[in-house]
């Protein structure tokens, strides 16, 4: 029964305080969506997708299969080769400074550097990637995330390019790696998600609201039911005076009965007149 009042008299402050309730929610809801939108910097991410297989020599379907677990099993030490420096430095490197690249008909291009060593270094580099994989599969994604898509798009295919040409000068055993997929440029961002921080700061301003009402009716000392007065203070009810209007002070009280006295006694004198 107690529960029951309990909620009850919850019920009560909430339709009382709706208002107030509401006005927190709309207030935070704008807050999030201030700081969500213009002040936090939003970040783009872009992916490259990588196969690892190796070479077939025979047609026994249970070798090929043993193979196949091999490189998945591979794969595991592939992602942490990828973000170690001897990967991560050649990368900052290619990508800061000016260099060759053989090209597929064997002639070599010069490549100029795109950014500066503040924006990419190997120590920043190993907190932008993210590799992922499904089970099972011989595929795996690196991911970059960074506040420019380009920049997010160039990390993510150098990283798949350099990983590439130097996973078999670090391994003898290493399977043939292939770049399936490359990066392209997301302009959309990934964070921050303004419609979900807007939803939750509109959800946390009426967690506030309501405790504010909360607390504003458990603070209240004035009685508002006569229950209070029988039930918690043991008092006894005597009766219930009903309510009839405003009450005037005692002031214009005696003011209105003075001025009736004096208008009765001119008509009084009137009269007799």
């Amino acid at each position: 029964m107690d529960n029951v009042i309990d909620l009850s008299h919850l019920w009560q402050v909430v339709r009382r305080n709706l208002s107030l309730i509401l006005a927190m929610g709309v207030i935070f809801a704008a807050i999030g969506f201030t700081v969500s939108k213009f002040l936090i910097h939003p970040e783009y991410s872009s992916s490259t997708a990588v196969l690892v297989n190796r070479k077939q020599d025979d047609n026994n379907s249970g070798m090929q299969f043993q193979n196949q677990q091999a490189d998945v099993q591979l794969i595991s030490t592939y992602k942490d080769i990828i973000k170690r420096p001897v990967i991560l430095n050649q990368v900052a490197d290619n990508l800061t400074e000016k260099h060759t690249e053989k090209k597929a008909d064997g002639t070599k291009k010069e490549v100029p550097a795109k950014y500066t060593k503040s924006e990419v270094n190997a120590d920043n580099l190993a907190n932008m990637i993210s590799i992922s994989n499904q089970q099972n599969s011989q595929v795996f994604s690196v991911n970059v995330k960074t506040g420019d898509p380009d920049l997010s798009k160039d990390i993510a295919n150098e990283v798949a390019k350099v990983f590439q040409k130097k996973v078999g000068l670090i391994m003898s055993s290493a399977s043939d790696v292939s770049i399936v997929s490359k990066a392209t440029a997301n302009p959309k961002p990934v964070s921050p998600k303004v419609p979900l921080i807007t939803l939750i700061s509109f959800v946390v301003g009426l967690i506030v609201g309501l405790a504010w009402a909360w607390i504003r009716d458990l603070t209240d000392r004035t009685v508002k039911t006569i229950s209070f007065l029988t039930d918690d203070l043991g008092l006894t009810n005597l009766g219930v005076v009903g309510y009839i209007g405003k009450m005037r002070s005692i002031d214009e009280t005696i003011s209105r009965q003075n001025n009736g006295k004096t208008s009765g006694q001119r008509s009084e004198r009137n009269r007799r007149i």
